[in-house]
């Protein structure tokens, strides 16, 4: 006999029938891609934050730098100058004419019976060191020397003996003879006059000296302790 199940429609439990309909599939489609699409969006605002926080913090580093750079900036600055004022005295430690030694080295190499009338010096870099017969361009410092001898003899002396003039590296001679005008040169600091050698022989000579004559410097040439150099 067949049993009747006397229970109302509504009140009975479901039983699965295995059969679903095609709305189901779509609804759980449309919620898997909203929910992907969700995450999606979260997971690139995310990042947008991310970036927008690094390029706020990389200004910031950036302004701070700034700011760093310009307060170092007066450092800076007095370091070049400091730098470009070293430079300057160097260059006129290097190029400068020490009168009291030369002088004192002329006076010493010069032959009995020779004297000057005239001595001109110019540091390197002035330009040109001219005589009355002659116009030279040097690089280094030059000495202009005017001045008397008793004979050619003695001017052929003097010559060799001014190369003994520390930093010396060539000595010409502009002139020599008697009744010899030496030209404004020899009226110029001096305020002697000169020139006036009598029966002597006037002669005229440049004395050019190289730019280590001050002994500055590793590659400066010393100078001896007896000519007023260091120890």
């Amino acid at each position: 006999m067949r049993p009747v199940n006397l229970l109302p429609q509504s009140a009975r439990p479901y039983v699965a029938t295995g059969k679903a309909g095609g709305g189901s599939y779509v609804v759980i489609g449309v919620l898997a891609a909203l929910v992907l699409a969700v995450a999606a969006y979260v997971l690139t605002t995310n990042k947008i934050t991310s970036s927008k926080d690094a390029i706020a913090k990389a200004q910031t580093e950036t302004a701070a730098a700034q700011a760093k750079v310009a307060d170092l900036q007066k450092y800076g600055d007095f370091t070049s100058v400091a730098a470009a004022r070293v430079q300057d005295v160097t260059e006129l430690a290097v190029n400068r004419i020490d009168y009291e030694r030369l002088l004192r080295e002329t006076s010493r190499v010069l032959p009995n019976g020779v004297w000057l009338t005239a001595l001109d010096a110019e540091s390197a870099g002035d330009g040109s060191s001219s005589s009355s017969s002659t116009s030279t361009t040097t690089s280094g410092p030059t000495v202009h020397l005017l001045g008397c001898a008793p004979s050619q003899d003695s001017v052929a002396t003097t010559l060799v003996r001014l190369r003994a003039i520390h930093g010396s590296n060539d000595v010409q001679l502009n002139d020599s003879g008697r009744a010899l005008k030496l030209g404004p040169a020899a009226q110029g600091s001096s305020g002697g006059g000169g020139g006036d050698c009598g029966d002597n022989y006037a002669f005229d000579i440049l004395v050019n000296l190289s730019n280590e004559v001050t002994g500055f410097g590793d590659a400066g040439q010393k100078v001896p302790a007896d000519l007023g150099g260091g120890s």
